[in-house]
């Protein structure tokens, strides 16, 4: 067998890696730093296995949302360390009060993205609350799951829709102890990409690298920062960069599609046929109704769709702030719900100069900060509302007074 299924479709869940019951099939980094399989010749037995488990060949069950709803955590702790609302939070939260387990993706200690899973709510703050922009190693987290859930266990496995569609083929049948949840999603970047950002922002910033958080709400949620702590180098001082999404280097490529996976491009999940239980994501956009709402744009919203009937049983259980909404509102404000974004024009030329530049050369080209309006700089640097509100007033005076004396004086 030469190939599991076209290798630009490959989406690195890693479906058949986990499946191959003969160890034919190993993970390699193709040029741009993706893991793909690569199947070893003298071990396969043509079985076919791989192919059929594979989600791009065989696509699991899909559903239609039963429900729409934005919300965010009763816990404004809980919001506030959130990358949005907290759902995947409040979620989890019944399955780990029951005595299960979750699973989702992890920064290592060496700040690499891997699944793995947590047993209590502790370690869910600590290790798998918030994003991560890039792509996250499955390694043997499916075979994991499976033994949990034949042990008879509560289980909740969150990831991309692909690799939720990976664990659902891999698993071959649905378990009652089984809950999934996947997000709306922009794409996953290449781990090399991110390999290369913290070595040139260690340098950059002279300090050694222990923590990164990709979705700070230093200043709000819609204007995020991109996070990173660590020590002064050759020293035990303390610091922290503060990067907003307009200005630090791997949110700008990443936003601007340059590293995204090729597969991504074409992505067979960006619909609202979901194979999981839950789908979330943040609710850009969102539109305050009540006096309840008056922070939502500092403090994060989520979108949850509930898939299936166990969602809706769910649903109760969480400790949310919730309200109905519509599929068109909820597609309105993710375009992923309805197609993939488009491979850039620019995403060659990124990749060409990337084999004959330094890093630097490449943020200096490909991912400096965008150009910003004066209003969305205010709205940026000020948190508290009326300040906000007080700035902005004074900013827009004078076009104010200009089109008062247009109307009134000069008729």
């Amino acid at each position: 067998m030469k190939e599991i299924c076209n290798l630009s479709e490959c989406t690195g869940c890693m479906a058949c890696v986990n499946w191959c019951a003969h160890h034919a099939i190993s993970i390699v980094q193709d040029e741009e730093g993706f893991d793909r399989p690569h199947i070893d010749e003298s071990l396969c037995v043509d079985c076919g296995l791989c192919q059929k488990v594979c989600p791009i060949n065989t696509h699991p069950v899909v559903n239609e949302p039963l429900k729409v709803l934005s919300g965010w955590s009763s816990d404004e702790s809980v919001r506030l360390c959130s990358s949005s609302g907290g759902a995947f939070t409040e979620i989890a939260r019944p399955i780990l009060e029951d005595g299960g387990v979750v699973f989702g993706c992890v920064l290592s200690e060496d700040l690499k993205a891997e699944h793995t899973y947590v047993e209590n709510m502790e370690d869910l703050a600590d290790k798998l609350r918030g994003s991560k922009y890039v792509q996250s190693r499955i390694g043997n987290s499916y075979s994991q799951a499976k033994d949990f859930l034949r042990q008879g266990r509560k289980l909740l496995f969150s990831g991309t829709p692909c690799q939720i569609a990976g664990l659902r083929n891999y698993l071959h049948k649905d378990y009652e102890n089984l809950l999934t949840v996947d997000l709306i999603c922009h794409g996953v970047p290449s781990p090399m990409i991110f390999e290369e950002y913290k070595k040139y922002m260690q340098e950059h910033e002279n300090m050694e690298l222990t923590d990164v958080t990709f979705r700070c709400k230093k200043s709000s949620w819609i204007f995020y920062n991109m996070t990173l702590s660590g020590h002064v180098e050759k020293s035990s001082a303390l610091k922290t960069y503060y990067g907003s999404y307009y200005e630090d280097p791997y949110i700008r490529g990443f936003l601007r599609d340059y590293f995204l996976r090729p597969s991504c491009h074409q992505c067979h999940f960006t619909s609202t046929q979901r194979c999981s239980d839950f789908t979330i994501a943040d609710w850009w956009g969102y539109k305050k109704k009540s006096k309840e709402d008056k922070n939502f744009a500092c403090n994060g919203v989520s979108l949850v769709l509930a898939n299936t009937e166990k969602a809706l049983k769910l649903l109760p259980l969480m400790h949310m702030q919730l309200r109905e909404r519509t599929i068109d509102e909820a597609k309105r404000t993710n375009i992923s719900l309805s197609h993939p974004f488009p491979i850039t024009e620019y995403r060659n030329a990124f990749w060409a100069d990337y084999k004959k530049m330094s890093f630097g050369q490449i943020v200096e080209k490909y991912m400096m900060p965008e150009r910003i309006s004066w209003d969305v700089n205010i709205r940026q640097h000020y948190k508290n509302t009326d300040t906000l509100l007080l700035l902005l007033f004074i900013a827009t005076l004078p076009q104010k007074i200009i089109k008062y004396i247009k109307k009134h004086i000069y008729k």
